[in-house]
């Protein structure tokens, strides 16, 4: 019987540690930390995800630097097969477009990502309390990752870069994740400036 229970849990590891893919396009809610001179920002974001053209869309609420109580809203469009970036200030309508400065990643479990165990968001000793997690991470060209996805669908829950001389550092929290997208949301303004970085 022990030698069952153990073979039962080998294989329960063994199947947490394959890699999976998240859906190809959805929306969700983001929220993303990162330090940005001297000090954290924490944006929210509604945001767009379309793996199959890769694509991004962020729609933000950015704290103004320096103060708890105004705010800027900002809708980013990332064209990375383009290899444009459009920034445009929701309020005014003024926009800006950029060169992409890193490669498209997807919200996916990386090819060589090493996986670091399972975990329960919740506690499992509540019926219905709980949601299983696996835990990944891997070092990409530009910056170290570490995620985490749902057991279930592989639905991605964090995603976290990191790399003080080129990326910084970005701590990015993923939820209500619906799928599928709107199309509209990668149609940049007809008329944006050139921005410099």
């Amino acid at each position: 019987m022990l030698r069952l229970v153990v073979c039962v849990v080998l294989v329960a590891v063994a199947l947490g540690q394959e890699r999976c893919e998240s859906p190809p396009q959805w929306m969700s809610k983001n929220f993303y930390f990162s330090p940005v001179q001297g000090h954290v920002e924490v944006v929210e974001a509604d945001y767009t995800y379309d793996k199959t053209n890769e694509r991004k869309s962020w729609r933000e609420v950015v704290p103004e630097h320096g103060s708890n109580s105004t705010y800027e809203y900002v809708h980013r469009i990332e064209l990375y097969k383009e290899r444009k970036e459009y920034t445009i200030n929701v309020k005014t309508g003024e926009c800006r477009v950029y060169e992409t400065r890193f490669p498209f990643y997807a919200h996916d479990v990386p090819v060589n990502a090493q996986f670091r165990g399972l975990s329960y968001l919740g506690s499992s000793a509540v019926g219905q309390g709980s949601v299983q997690i696996s835990r990944w991470d891997t070092r990409f060209a530009f910056a170290n990752w570490d995620g985490t996805f749902t057991t279930a669908g592989c639905i991605p829950y964090h995603s976290n870069h990191f790399n003080a001389s080129t990326f910084g550092i970005r701590l990015e929290s993923i939820v209500d994740v619906v799928p599928g997208i709107n199309p509209n949301e990668f149609i940049p303004p007809a008329s944006c400036t050139p921005g410099l970085l």
